[in-house]
């Protein structure tokens, strides 16, 4: 088992360095919000010696509330959010409610949803709400986040390409359309070019 999972580690670190030079210009920022300030602490230090060498930009906080008065400021990519975030403060809002509120800031924020909960009901409430994963905290979580990350990161990627692309095809359309505009104006004025 140890094997096994030392195997999958250096995948993940393989994997990471096609990424690094993906994200060398644009660093991606991630938030952790969980309560259980050691568990925030020790996922931080992984995801940093995973993508040891991608531009990262970690930040964590210990509620939602917290979480939110910073999301418009920095504008995450990633957001990875407990479930419960009452264990310090009764009061504190829940993961939910927190995920609602930042899809309605930016959609295109990915959020993982972590959870202490192994419950369908919870998994399909946190996917209807927009969560990109769902992973339930056990023995494998480090190894969850961490494939869900490379995930995200891929899709950040291909939708980087996809307006690259984008780009790409409008300036051709103008590049056309220009071209046609040219060759009717010199019908029009200049007839005899062609002649």
């Amino acid at each position: 088992m140890r094997l096994l999972t030392n195997l999958k580690t250096i995948r993940i670190m393989l994997l990471s360095k096609k990424l690094n030079a993906l994200f060398a210009q644009n660093p991606v920022t991630i938030f952790i919000v969980d309560d259980n300030e050691v568990f925030v602490r020790a996922l931080k230090a992984d995801i940093e010696t995973t993508f040891i060498k991608m531009p990262l930009t970690i930040h964590s906080f210990t509620d939602g509330e917290s979480c939110m008065r910073k999301i418009s400021e920095e504008k995450p990519q990633v957001v990875i959010l407990d479930y419960h975030l009452n264990g310090n403060n009764p009061k504190a809002v829940d993961g939910i409610t927190i995920l609602a509120r930042i899809k309605k800031e930016n959609e295109e924020t990915n959020v993982i949803i972590l959870t202490g909960d192994d419950h369908i009901d919870i998994a399909i409430k946190s996917f209807k709400h927009g969560a990109s994963d769902y992973i339930v905290k056990t023995e494998t979580q480090s190894q969850k986040i961490k494939y869900s990350l490379i995930n995200i990161f891929k899709i950040i990627e291909a939708k980087s390409e996809a307006k690259g692309y984008q780009h790409l095809l409008i300036a051709g359309i103008v590049a056309v359309s220009l071209m046609v505009g040219g060759f009717a104006a010199a019908l029009v004025f200049a007839p005899w070019v062609f002649k």
